[in-house]
């Protein structure tokens, strides 16, 4: 049998998702403030927001929100390189999670241009309730009129609400095909 060692435009961020899996951490984290290079929480700064990571060995991060005063966003972005979408039809998420109180959040490809980005929103909004779920998602890229096929970077974002909550990610994969 002949070994494959597929090198897609998913590898480096799934590279990335298994270093965070194999993590051990506790404590606060700041805005933008990267757990690896490449991934890192960013919080609206003009809300008093604080947040407290956790992670073991196989699992990949317990978030909780402590919400003084709400702001825009709350999120963990997920650096994918320049992933470049030339000839593929699908970017897809495989995301494994669960919450003491049920709760959304809404996944994102975030792709760079100049000046700036553009985001493109994956058409289901993940639930995390009590009991482990598994969610998946999927851009049908010529579905979708203003995502570029090719960027100078992109990432994934998962935007949580901004509120007073707790969150396991205990997996996240993405596929790319």
């Amino acid at each position: 049998m002949t070994h494959n060692l597929d090198l897609g435009p998913d590898a480096g961020a799934n590279h990335l998702l298994a270093l965070l899996r194999g993590l051990s951490f506790s404590g606060p984290v700041a805005s933008d403030s990267p757990l690896l290079p490449g991934l890192f929480f960013s919080l609206d700064p003009e809300s008093s927001t604080q947040l407290r990571c956790h992670s073991t060995p196989g699992m990949m991060v317990e978030a909780e929100f402590t919400v003084a005063r709400p702001g825009r966003w709350m999120a963990l972005h997920i650096n994918l390189s320049e992933a470049d979408l030339r000839g593929r039809q699908v970017l897809g998420v495989v995301c494994k999670s669960h919450s003491p109180a049920a709760t959304t959040f809404r996944l994102c490809l975030r792709s760079g241009r100049e000046g700036g980005f553009t985001d493109t929103f994956f058409r289901k909004t993940v639930v995390a309730y009590a009991e482990t779920s598994t969610h998946l998602d999927a851009l049908m890229l010529d579905a979708e009129p203003g995502l570029p096929a090719e960027a100078p970077w992109r990432e994934l974002v998962l935007f949580f609400r901004p509120e007073t909550s707790k969150i396991t990610l205990q997996d996240l994969r993405i596929f790319i095909v």
